[in-house]
């Protein structure tokens, strides 16, 4: 254990219930706050706020129910097919699992976004780049280490968050506010989100979602479309160095094929990159079909401890392009593989 913070990890795990109260405190930073983002306040255990951080867009902030200094940071970003949703949309993706992380002792962070057709791509990533660099920004004020921030997202969320996990700067999506801050995150959980523009299918409901994102780059010319698909697809930017993934997929979903996180995975894989590759088998897209193994309690606790071991106790993850079941103990896997020892990176 790295800090008394670690160490009571598991005095809050009895603390599901959050004590939530929106703080009017003044910001704690005495520096001009630029254009469309609003100061952050100062926060205490248990209490959460709603700012506008970048570009208009707002975030949900809530802090842990026990705070022992600076915190992890856990940054949900909602699916949608870029074009709907809100911070508050996704069901038990943010309603279960944001209260889980909250009571494990992680900053809780929920985004909107730009939204399509009205927003073009790529005003989405550019958005939720520049709330990871609104926390940084704001770390202090927000009880957040700046060194430990993770983001997970479903969807089009999935993807969102993988590409903070994969683009770096030389992108060109960082741009706005806060640019002498980083939006680089330290872990992804990326929940059967597309990962490769160019293939994700051409036919049914995944053929819908790929015309979704052509129409968000607007009037492109024809011969130049495969490019900008190219470059909005997080396998393009995979490289060694880049930091831990969580990949969920369903084996029933009709709408982001599960082939999207195989080829993820295996670029992971094939640069090195510590990452584990989880099966729901009957689950559909929003992980919510009757008698899907793991259940949702178990996708909870999957991600909740991928968060907690990667940023909070900086243990490493073995890389794997196999399936991998829950953590030991767990006794709703019904996935492939077998678990994940922590050990040999970083």
């Amino acid at each position: 254990m790295r800090r008394p913070f670690a160490a009571l990890f598991v005095c809050a795990l009895a603390l599901l219930g959050l004590t939530g109260c929106t703080s009017s405190a003044s910001p704690a930073s005495p520096k001009a706050t630029p254009s469309g983002t609003t100061p952050a306040p100062k926060l205490s255990a248990g209490q959460h706020a709603t700012v506008t951080y970048c570009n208009g867009e707002r975030a949900r902030i809530t802090e842990p129910t026990i705070l022992h200094g600076p915190a992890p940071a856990a940054v949900y970003v909602h699916g949608g097919s870029w074009i709907s949703g809100n911070y508050d949309s996704g069901g038990f993706l943010i309603n279960t699992i944001g209260p889980e992380l909250a009571a494990q002792g992680l900053v809780v962070v929920s985004v909107d976004y730009r939204l399509g057709p009205k927003a073009r791509w790529p005003d989405q990533i550019v958005d939720v780049k520049c709330a990871i660099r609104y926390l940084r920004a704001n770390a202090t004020q927000l009880n957040i280490d700046p060194n430990e921030i993770g983001a997970w997202g479903q969807s089009a969320g999935g993807h969102l968050v993988a590409l903070l996990g994969t683009a770096g700067p030389r992108a060109g999506w960082d741009v706005g506010a806060y640019t002498e801050e980083s939006s680089r995150v330290q872990a992804v959980v990326d929940m059967a989100g597309p990962s490769d523009l160019l293939t994700l299918g051409n036919q049914g409901d995944s053929l819908l979602v790929a015309e979704t994102f052509v129409k968000l780059l607007g009037p492109v010319p024809h011969k130049m479309v495969g490019a900008d698909l190219r470059a909005a697809s997080p396998v393009t930017y995979v490289a060694p160095g880049d930091p831990p993934f969580l990949l969920m997929h369903s084996t029933d979903d009709e709408i982001v094929y599960p082939q999207q996180s195989n080829e993820l995975s295996w670029d992971l894989g094939g640069n090195g990159v510590p990452h584990q590759l989880l099966i729901v088998d009957g689950g559909g897209h929003e992980f919510d079909n009757p008698g899907e193994q793991p259940t949702q309690a178990g996708i909870t606790r999957a991600v909740a401890e991928f968060f907690v071991r990667t940023l909070a106790f900086r243990e490493p993850i073995t890389n794997s392009t196999t399936a991998t079941s829950l953590p030991a103990g767990d006794s709703d896997t019904g996935t492939t593989g077998t678990d994940t020892a922590l050990s040999g990176h970083r």
